[in-house]
């Protein structure tokens, strides 16, 4: 589903992430965690070129792009097999929740609005906001206001759906109902790659979990050989530092 070989970027001459490779299974809930500022996010957006890498390959889904030759239709193509969640939302303040779904459906993959709308009130119901279609981001919670943006990643179907701390942002009291969204999604075999700071989760939802440190994957297995026999120092300890 999706193939990383070599990647690496810099920025101002300082690596951030270097020689990465990685592979993620269709169906596959992979969870990355690891100090802060150690690459985790730029990682993510590395993949669909949110970021360009200074070097390496992305595979997703068939589609292939090598930073070092590529064109802007590689890079669509590409993104098309990937939907993003950001921290911060990201939605459209003057747009309502249904039309924040309605979107991407619209403006990028050209469906009616006749169309787009039957979709995005299905996603809304999916994720529990059926009577928040109307509300704008200014009326719904930071909770609800991440499970719109979780539905917008819904709506456009992509194969494989990029998480970057989507609980970070929000109050300690609003973090389950996304979690439990999430949860939801990795039981019907939902593509993921969540950046996550919630080790509960990773341990409960994740089929692996990687450990980054110093631009890397230092570490990676299941939950539970990670969690309860990590090998790596460095993994070990920012484990006793978080538990």
């Amino acid at each position: 589903m999706l193939e990383v070989k070599g990647l690496t970027k810099a920025f101002a001459g300082k690596t951030v992430l270097s020689d990465i490779d990685l592979s993620v299974r269709a169906g596959e809930t992979v969870a990355i965690i690891g100090p802060s500022g150690t690459g985790k996010s730029t990682l993510l957006r590395c993949l669909n070129w949110l970021e360009k890498p200074s070097a390496g390959t992305v595979t997703i889904d068939g589609v292939t792009v090598n930073s070092l030759s590529y064109t802007s239709n590689d890079v669509l193509a590409l993104r098309r097999k990937t939907a993003f969640v950001f921290q911060q939302y990201a939605l459209f303040k003057n747009k309502t929740a249904l039309a924040n779904i309605m979107e991407p459906l619209v403006a990028v993959q050209k469906r009616s609005k006749t169309e787009a709308k039957k979709t995005a009130t299905d996603i809304l119901a999916k994720v529990g906001l059926a009577d928040k279609a109307n509300a704008f981001p200014a009326q719904l919670s930071g909770g609800q206001q991440q499970r719109i943006g979780i539905g917008r990643a819904l709506a456009t179907q992509s194969p494989v759906i990029l998480f970057d701390e989507p609980t970070s942002a929000l109050d300690p009291e609003k973090v389950g109902e996304v979690l439990d969204l999430m949860k939801a999604l990795a039981e019907q075999q939902q593509t993921m790659l969540v950046v996550t700071h919630e080790m509960q989760f990773a341990r409960q939802v994740a089929d692996r979990v990687l450990f980054m440190a110093d631009g890397g994957i230092v570490e990676q297995g299941s939950p539970e050989q990670l969690f309860t026999n990590p090998q790596d120092s460095r993994t070990k300890d920012f484990l006793a530092r978080v538990s």
